[in-house]
């Protein structure tokens, strides 16, 4: 049952799951904070520039985003595919945060040519 639930398929109706390009688009507004869900390792390999990195997979996800994370900005999420990422973003969304979701993650964003950066926080 609960994969059903965490299907990418599903639309919360407060999150927005948009396309790199849209996101992108999304990027350039403001207040925006780019957030990066992955885990350290991934986020090394490549990431898009500016992003914060708090590993959804870690038990202290939600108190480090409500530390780091300000509700008068917009959170733009994104992991490798998308999945991650919009769980990230339903915790986020239940916190009150703002939330727009890179539907097909970084994979969708290197697909479309958008820039990449490597290297640690």
């Amino acid at each position: 049952m609960s994969a059903a639930q965490m299907s990418g398929c599903d639309n919360n109706g407060d999150i927005a799951s948009v396309s790199a390009l849209e996101f992108e688009k999304e990027l350039k507004a403001a207040p925006v904070r780019l957030l990066d869900v992955r885990t350290p390792q991934e986020y090394a390999e490549g990431h898009i520039d500016g992003a914060l990195n708090i590993n959804v997979q870690s038990d202290d996800f939600q108190q480090i985003a409500e530390k780091e994370l300000s509700k008068d900005s917009t959170i733009l999420v994104y992991c490798r595919s998308g999945r991650r990422s919009m769980d990230a973003a339903e915790i986020l969304t239940r916190l009150g945060y703002k939330v727009i979701n890179l539907k097909g993650g970084i994979i969708e964003w290197k697909e479309d040519g958008l820039p990449v950066t490597t290297g640690g926080m």
